[in-house]
């Protein structure tokens, strides 16, 4: 049994007052955007300008100080490799040939 469509709207019939409504939401919508967006390029120009000193002070204490910089990235190098070699080393111990499973 068919219900009645008397209270139905179909959808291409927006009253005024929903389409204005809809025009202020998304007015209001395009707005907080705007201001999100200022603000997003505000904080972004913050941090590349926090980055861009850091990386002064970085190659300034570098330039100082060669040796130890040298020395810093050597034993970061080798303990590096160390630690890829165990992990490979590791791993290859733990592998057994493929025809010695099904045995």
């Amino acid at each position: 049994m068919a219900e009645s469509t008397g209270n139905v709207k179909p959808m291409g019939n927006l009253d005024q007052l929903d389409s204005d409504k809809m025009g202020q939401e998304i007015a209001s919508l395009r707005a907080e955007i705007a201001s999100l967006s200022a603000r997003l390029s505000e904080r972004a120009g913050n941090a590349a300008a926090y980055v861009q000193d850091e990386a002064t002070t970085v190659a300034g204490a570098i330039r100082e100080h060669p040796a130890t910089a040298t020395t810093l990235f050597t034993l970061i190098g080798t303990i590096g490799f160390a630690i890829g070699y165990l992990v490979g080393a590791q791993s290859v111990e733990n592998r057994t040939a493929w025809y010695r499973r099904y045995s």
